[in-house]
């Protein structure tokens, strides 16, 4: 992963276009599956099949960390939030807001802050920064925040109840699980925001703005944060190289200038990273392809992979493998097989809560959603013409069996779809 090798598509529809340039965002082109024997997608059930529900809004519905509550991001930074609960979705009224300047890159950046507080998973909170906005700001055109209540890991470094996350690529606008460049502890009295984890030896991109290898998390790995105060960082690695690599540092080695006293985790093809019940979960690179170690147990693998960590695709805490149709679970190694199936243009792949069932998602001229439920071993194929947008690739699971896709109505507007179905 680096963001100035992602491609930003071109979307040809005049109407979303006009959308795009009022917006000011951007979208990063979904990437192309290879073609495998098995079950073509072409000849699936139409889309209204599936579909329980349609929400219009302005902008497309974007879940939290919470399943069941989206947040509608705005041009101008206002953030509305929503929760989805019998079969509708209900705007949540009780959001505060908090008027911030956040240094990135020596420049001060307003933004204000829209944030829930007690939800079943703490403080949910969000803020926008664009072009189109206006203020005195020349770098950057686009940084997104993410607030949040202060992982245990992070107290000793942050001392602050709260920790902010920011992503400056527009092209993650509508993706659940955003990739981050920069941590800051956060006051909410003060307003006041500073960068935790050293910017020592930072390098500085084409554009003047600091390196955004330098430090990575993505939303899953800062959702499973509980031990470990750690960041993945090419900070030692050629970013230019046919294969990056991460190290895995926490906040304190990263002030050390010597890397044996600064690294925790080296040479990992992937800057994805998990925690669970204390234990932590990552990718070592191999000659012949890469493994799923526990703890750094790198000659004790939790599975072996062959070939190249970019043929596979993450997400949540699953690795899956299109050549295959097989999902690994990252916390145990262990491997789930769907009926064998014929990618083509793969976008990307969903898991439930209950990592029983799998939903992947197919681009080209006829897109194509296939549900897989392993339990009974069962696939489903639907496909249509207009099932997801794949410049903005925003679908998830709500619960078990509840799937939500959006999409842009030919009038620019977000159509945000219900899809249900049966697992058993």
């Amino acid at each position: 992963m680096t963001k100035k090798n992602k491609k930003v598509i071109i979307i040809l529809s005049a109407v979303l276009a006009v959308c795009l340039i009022f917006t000011g965002l951007t979208f990063s082109k979904s990437f192309t599956g290879k073609l495998f024997g098995g079950m073509g997608i072409n000849s699936g059930e139409p889309l209204s099949s599936v579909i329980s529900m349609e929400y219009k809004s302005d902008y497309p519905l974007v879940q939290t960390q919470q399943e069941n509550i989206f947040y509608e991001a705005y041009p101008d930074g206002k953030i509305k939030y929503f929760k989805y609960s019998d079969k509708e979705f209900v705007e949540i009224t009780n959001v505060r807001t908090k008027k911030i300047n956040i240094t990135c890159s020596y420049q001060k950046v307003p933004m204000t802050l829209y944030y829930l507080e007690d939800t079943d998973v703490g403080t949910i909170g969000y803020g926008l920064f664009n072009s189109k906005q206006e203020s005195d700001v020349q770098t950057f055109s686009y940084i997104f925040a993410r607030l949040m209540d202060c992982p245990s890991s992070y107290k000793d470094t942050a001392r602050t109840s709260y920790v902010l996350f920011l992503d400056m690529d527009a092209g993650d606008a509508y993706k659940t699980d955003k990739t981050y460049s920069d941590i800051y502890s956060f006051d909410m009295n003060s307003g006041t925001a500073t960068l935790i984890v050293s910017s020592r030896d930072r390098t500085v991109q084409e554009d003047a703005t600091q390196n955004e290898t330098w430090t990575v998390f993505t939303d899953s790995s800062v959702n499973s944060m509980s031990k470990y105060d750690w960041f993945a960082s090419t900070r030692y690695h050629d970013t230019n190289a046919e294969t990056v690599l991460y190290d895995f540092m926490s906040v304190e080695s990263s002030r050390s200038v010597r890397k044996a006293e600064s690294t925790e985790f080296v040479n990992s093809p992937s800057y994805q990273f998990r925690e669970k019940d204390g234990a932590y979960y990552c990718f070592a690179n191999t000659d012949d392809g890469f493994n799923l170690v526990k703890n750094g147990k790198k000659d004790d693998p939790l599975k072996k992979f062959s070939g190249k960590f970019s043929d596979y695709v993450v997400s949540d805490h699953f690795i899956f493998d299109p050549s295959t149709t097989e999902f690994t679970d990252m916390y145990t190694g262990e491997t789930v097989s769907g009926k064998k199936t014929r990618f083509e243009s793969l976008s990307g792949f969903i898991a439930s809560p209950s990592g029983k069932n799998f939903v992947v998602f197919c681009g080209g001229d006829k897109q194509a959603m296939v549900i897989y439920t392993t339990e009974n071993n069962k696939a489903t194929i639907i496909s249509d013409s207009d099932i997801f947008n794949s410049g903005i690739c925003n679908y998830c699971f709500i619960s078990n069996q509840t799937v939500l896709v959006s999409n842009f109505t030919e009038d620019g507007a977000a159509i945000n779809r219900i899809v249900k179905f049966n697992a058993e």
